[in-house]
């Protein structure tokens, strides 16, 4: 069955998973679009250094290599969504039966899995993941909503005001 364009709104507004993705062994829910995310994407990629397309592909993959460790963490974003980068576990420790101490602690489930993507998943996987949920991030539509609202002078000051 097809989405309508309400059913993905209410999946985002309801912040509904929209489905599961696997990588190396463990199943990750992929979190609704949201603006949020978007927002963290374009601060990773900010980060990004820029690569000439007419440069030696060998020679400038392996110069900037180094500076894109971030995009374990772009892949984390996309999947997680800004609202499930940490997670809060309880951990009981047991002494005969009982509870003799808990603790609270957190998780950063962004760091794990951007870990995950660098040490284990091929280049080619890491580059399919980013594509796909970049799509279905609904960038086109961020845009047009940007761009729109600049053009008809919402997003700057129309007066000043005077302290």
């Amino acid at each position: 069955m097809k989405k309508t364009i309400e059913n993905k709104v209410a999946d985002a507004i309801l912040e509904r998973n929209v489905g599961k993705i696997e990588i190396d062994g463990s199943v990750y829910e992929i979190a609704a679009p949201s603006i949020a995310t978007l927002i963290l994407v374009s601060e990773i990629v900010s980060q990004f250094p820029i690569v000439r397309e007419d440069a030696d592909q060998v020679t400038s993959v392996l110069h900037h290599a180094k500076e894109f460790r971030g995009l374990g963490d772009l892949a984390a974003v996309l999947i997680l969504g800004a609202k499930n980068l940490t997670e809060t576990r309880t951990i009981r420790k047991k002494f005969l039966g009982l509870t003799v101490h808990r603790k609270r602690i957190t998780v950063d489930k962004q760091a794990e899995l951007a870990k995950l993507f660098l040490e284990n998943i091929r280049p080619s996987v890491l580059l399919e993941v980013i594509v796909k949920r970049l799509i279905d991030l609904e960038v086109g539509d961020f845009f047009g909503i940007t761009t729109s609202l600049t053009e008809v002078n919402i997003l700057k000051p129309t007066k000043e005001v005077v302290d």
